[in-house]
């Protein structure tokens, strides 16, 4: 069986920048005047970045839409890096293929 790109789930950047999109979106102007996009990276803390509870669900939504995938509330309360974010999408994304594959 040959494994297909969608297999392998998104990238990092593509996770990435669908963050960046989700704090552009959901950010009011003043937070997002403190956030410099094009810095955030797998090793970013998610606490550096201005989200209260109801702006990170938000975000999760947002990745949750883009991504079809599902990210429970406790699971994205506990990642403390952009990094988790992006392994569990890319996690999620490949046992979806898989099913699929099936």
């Amino acid at each position: 069986m040959t494994t297909s790109p969608a297999a392998a789930g998104p990238t990092d950047d593509a996770i990435l920048d669908a963050l960046r999109e989700a704090l552009t979106d959901i950010l009011n102007p003043s937070d997002l005047a403190h956030v410099d996009l094009d810095a955030i990276e797998r090793t970013t803390p998610l606490l550096s970045l201005p989200l209260d509870s109801i702006t990170l669900v938000a975000a999760m939504t947002r990745i949750e839409n883009k991504f079809r995938v599902f990210i429970p509330e406790q699971k994205a309360f506990a990642f403390t890096h952009v990094g988790d974010l992006a392994d569990h999408v890319r996690e999620r994304v490949q046992a979806k293929a898989a099913r699929a594959d099936k």
